[in-house]
């Protein structure tokens, strides 16, 4: 199972980015968190945060546990460069390239994971009141449809207040319409 997370638009150049991130590829996740945690650059720091999220995706989302996962790839990709000048003498002006970076980690696991079912809030046919329905359960073809709390909700009743539209044109400064 792989296990992904991005950082876009990082301001900072890609081949910094890559000099850290070839230092922890062969390493595992948490011997990686370490490893960057006292690397003394700020782009550790930035692949620090990108990895803590990797191995948060992975045991939050879908419940693996941290010592089962390996570092499959870190992706240091280019991202736009912004265009700015320096004015210097006799007119002229020399270029300044602000570089950009995108990273990805991908995480792989051997077990696979629990996920949890995602519940779907639909409307019942027929009646004015809502159900979850889990979204393992619709999948599978089963209608258990569990309710979900219920409000004294009112139902919406237009007036002719609501279904007219009020048109208004702008005022000069000397009254007229």
């Amino acid at each position: 199972m792989l296990i992904k997370a991005e950082q876009k638009f990082s301001r900072q150049t890609s081949t910094r980015l890559r000099l850290v991130a070839a230092t922890v590829k062969k390493l595992s996740p948490a011997v990686a968190i370490e490893q960057l945690r006292f690397m003394d650059l700020k782009a550790a720091e930035t692949v620090l945060l990108v990895m803590k999220q990797a191995v948060a995706n992975a045991t939050n989302n879908l419940g693996l546990p941290a010592d089962a996962l390996t570092i499959k790839e870190i992706v240091v990709g280019e991202g736009p460069q912004y265009k700015r000048f320096q004015p210097v003498s006799r007119g002229r002006a020399h270029s300044i390239l602000k570089r950009s970076a995108h990273i990805r980690v991908v995480l792989e696991s051997q077990e696979a994971g629990v996920v949890k079912p995602k519940q779907k809030v639909v409307m019942a046919k027929g009646t004015n009141e809502k159900a979850v329905v889990a979204q393992g359960a619709q999948q599978q073809g089963s209608s258990q449809i569990v309710p979900a709390r219920t409000s004294a909700a009112v139902p919406f009743k237009q007036t002719a207040k609501s279904q007219t539209t009020v048109r208004t044109s702008s005022v000069r400064k000397t009254g007229e319409r």
